[in-house]
């Protein structure tokens, strides 16, 4: 199982990127059928977790200061982004492909989860750069949207776009300063036996997707 160092850092809290050999992480198995029930959409719409089962609709944002409550994105490439205030006190997962990054997915869930104290970020399992080949009208769209990047961030070959790296721009322009990126790319990362760690949309995989998500054990206490 793909775990934060970071994460596992934060007192009260549990969690896990998914794989290919297991697409729900075994921290998560205890809570899991308490997760809200969605619908990713690649937008931008962030839901606070308030009890368990909970319907969120159509929302790639989930956030929640209830103990025992888990919140937890799907993925195959897209970024699952998993956030934990450094007192344990709140958690959050976001979805983030290219259309979330791009609209701003990041810096919405930061300000719904409001003010306390300092927020850590794991960035998990997610399609490389080298990896990730997009249109030229794409592209240019991102060198233009992130332009406060250097274009050799953003797009560090001709037409293959970093996600990882505009994520990580998002996460420290709204002051979080505690990053991990974790797990390697969804697409070429291979175990010592040549099989792929992940399910990836662009290697081919429509199998079952990735789940990724955390949970408050207790507020602050391990």
């Amino acid at each position: 199982m793909v775990t934060s160092s970071l994460l596992s850092s934060i007192p009260g809290t549990l969690h896990g990127f998914g794989s290919a050999f297991a697409l729900v992480p075994l921290e998560l198995a205890p809570v899991w059928e308490l997760r809200p029930a969605k619908r990713q959409v690649h937008g931008t719409r962030v839901v606070a977790i308030h009890e368990p089962q909970q319907q969120a609709g159509e929302a790639d944002g989930f956030h929640t200061a209830v103990s025992g409550l888990p919140v937890s994105i799907i993925t195959a490439d897209c970024i699952p982004l998993l956030l934990a205030r450094r007192d344990g006190s709140q958690i959050g997962a976001i979805h983030a492909g290219w259309r979330g990054l791009y609209d701003g997915i990041i810096p919405a869930a930061l300000a719904e989860m409001g003010e306390g104290a300092p927020i850590v970020a794991a960035v998990g399992p997610t399609i490389c750069a080298s990896c990730y080949e997009v249109s030229e009208e794409l592209a240019e769209d991102f060198a233009q949207r992130f332009d406060a990047l250097p274009r050799d961030v953003v797009l560090p070959t001709y037409r293959h776009l970093d996600l990882r790296a505009i994520a990580e721009h998002q996460l420290r322009a709204a002051g979080v300063e505690e990053i991990e990126h974790v797990g390697g790319c969804t697409c070429c990362a291979r175990n010592a036996a040549g099989e792929p760690i992940y399910r990836s949309y662009r290697r081919g995989d429509r199998g079952s997707q990735m789940h990724s998500g955390l949970y408050l054990t207790t507020k602050g206490e391990k």
